[in-house]
């Protein structure tokens, strides 16, 4: 999932990007409202008919909960996602990555792992079974200096008014860019809570591919 910053201060002929490597299986998503609805179709035919109820109610909170996520993501520096949606007989696996990029406010230093601290509100982790843990993580192959991470299983708030929320395993890590007043975000979640270890153990694989690229302008003199 490439993709090329658009910044005043990259000189025209130059370019600074981020790439991160996802699995052959899963696929890249178009989050646009169209794209959603194109989703939500694919969701139910892999579903098939022979679904039960619980099974059909869970991807119905699903996409829900994946439609209400990309909504707030798009006014919020989305710059690309990508997910799997894999039923095997006792249920669904399904698992995204989205990563997003924010400025630093003009004369303030956006910390990584203090950016960490918006996501999630304290109320995310107030109900058992919900735990979060923020780390510092060295990831020196991506190009970054000390990355921001949080981790854990936390509740995601659709109804304030109801407290209706939806349970995911999360893995959101921080970094800054190189050489711009950026931050990137790549943010990973699941709702096979029951699977928390080997997913937590899938995320910390697929963010460990990430790298920032250069290209400078080619010297013509």
């Amino acid at each position: 999932m490439a993709y090329a910053f658009e910044d005043s201060l990259i000189p025209p002929e130059a370019e600074i990007g981020f790439d991160i490597g996802i699995p052959d299986t899963w696929t890249q998503y178009d989050l646009s409202a169209d794209g959603i609805a194109e989703l939500r179709g694919q969701l139910l035919q892999a579903a098939g008919a022979d679904a039960d109820a619980e099974q059909m109610s869970r991807l119905n909170e699903v996409f829900s909960t994946m439609a209400t996520i990309a909504q707030d993501s798009r006014s919020s520096g989305l710059l690309s996602a990508a997910g799997t949606l894999e039923r095997y007989e006792d249920g669904f696996f399904m698992a995204t990555v989205c990563v997003m990029s924010f400025r630093e406010p003009p004369g303030h230093e956006l910390d990584p792992i203090k950016l960490l601290d918006y996501i999630h509100p304290p109320s995310s982790t107030a109900d058992e079974g919900t735990w979060l843990r923020k780390t510092v993580v060295e990831l020196p192959e991506s190009g970054a200096d000390l990355c921001g991470r949080m981790y854990g299983v936390a509740d995601y708030k659709l109804d304030q008014a109801t407290g209706e929320a939806f349970r995911a395993v999360l893995m959101h890590t921080a970094f800054r860019v190189p050489g711009l007043d950026k931050r990137v975000v790549v943010s990973c979640s699941s709702p096979n809570v029951e699977l928390q270890d080997e997913i937590l153990q899938l995320f910390d694989a697929i963010t460990g591919t990430a790298w920032f690229w250069k290209r400078l302008p080619q010297n013509t003199g």
